[in-house]
């Protein structure tokens, strides 16, 4: 397939275009600084004036980011419309562009140069295959789902800081557990499974997992990950089991992790299978699909804090204080926390 030079398209519509290519959050690129980037929420259209996506996630070599996006077919048309010089494109973290023509000097944002055969092959798919609701978008899913993950991250730190790996694993586990029990429709579990789950942990390959993570050791992400699902703690199922590294054990490894390792924390996250589907999220989202994990988190994420709500993601992003918590979260251009 040949690509073209996009000439005869207006930028509007290519934004579109572009907007749906970076929407696949398991994707790792490179930017044009050699640098690891997955996007992990492509953001929301800006109808009014400014950066072209508002709101957006990026994972820059381990570090989350949140801020804005903006589109030029060439990069040196960042200079042609004055946005070195505008203060609207001052939280602008990701220039995205068809040919990076130009280097931008000074400014503290990553430059992405998009494989225009990719582009073309996205403008050739027809769009049925992206279910929107009205009030409810898979760009608003992903970056609750974000968000979700973040949350229970900064809570995690929170007690890693007071606690210790040991302790911090111990009262996560229990808390979910003490959650799980609690739901009506449930695989029926006596509380003697529940208390040999928690007197396992620490001898278990979890513990095992977080102290390598913790120390840098070298090891394979996904295959752990992978390994971790099919080890038992104490008998208990494949859905609980999945349901404690995702709520418990994946957070803590983000907080311990090295930059390295979080890049493939994060991977696992955003492509991991869901293992079945929740009634409750089908019944709540008709048109959503349960796919990956994910897209699970991002819809229990909305229901939790937010009901019916369907705008409300920037403020959420803002008003959490990941930044203050999290060492590897930064808003807009502001300097990570070390």
């Amino acid at each position: 397939m040949l690509a073209t030079d996009f000439s005869h398209i207006p930028e509007t519509e290519l934004q579109k275009y572009v907007h749906r290519l970076i929407s696949d959050p398991s994707v790792i690129r490179k930017t044009s600084s050699n640098k690891r980037l997955q996007i992990l929420s492509p953001g929301e259209f800006n109808v009014h004036s400014g950066p072209d996506f508002l709101d957006s996630a990026i994972l820059i070599e381990g570090l989350v980011n949140v801020g804005d996006f903006e589109f030029h077919r060439n990069a040196s048309e960042w200079y042609k419309h004055n946005h070195n010089e505008n203060p609207e494109f001052n939280n602008v973290i990701l220039h995205i562009v068809l040919n990076n023509d130009k280097s931008i000097e000074g400014a503290a944002m990553e430059t992405l140069e998009i494989d225009k055969n990719e582009l073309l092959e996205v403008m050739q798919k027809p769009e049925s295959g992206r279910l929107k609701p009205d009030d409810f978008t898979m760009e608003d899913l992903q970056h609750f789902a974000l968000i979700r993950l973040l949350r229970k991250s900064a809570e995690i730190q929170k007690e890693l800081n007071a606690k210790g790996i040991k302790d911090t694993l111990h009262t996560s586990v229990g808390n979910y557990i003490a959650k799980y029990n609690s739901k009506r429709k449930r695989p029926v579990y006596t509380e003697q499974n529940f208390v040999q789950i928690l007197d396992n942990l620490g001898h278990s390959a979890i513990n095992s997992f977080l102290k390598d993570i913790e120390e840098s050791r070298p090891l394979s992400i996904p295959d752990s990950m992978l390994q971790l699902m099919k080890t038992k703690i104490a008998g208990e199922g494949a859905h609980l089991r999945r349901e404690i590294l995702l709520n418990c054990v994946l957070p803590i490894a983000l907080c311990l992790a090295s930059d390295e390792s979080r890049i493939n924390l994060f991977l696992w996250y955003w492509s991991t299978p869901a293992l079945h589907s929740y009634g409750v999220l089908t019944r709540k989202f008709k048109n959503m699909p349960q796919n990956f994990l994910w897209e699970q988190q991002g819809m229990l994420e909305y229901l939790k804090e937010y009901g019916r709500r369907p705008n409300i993601v920037r403020d959420a992003v803002q008003n959490y204080g990941f930044a203050e918590i999290l060492s590897f979260y930064r808003l807009g251009r502001a300097p990570f926390r070390h």
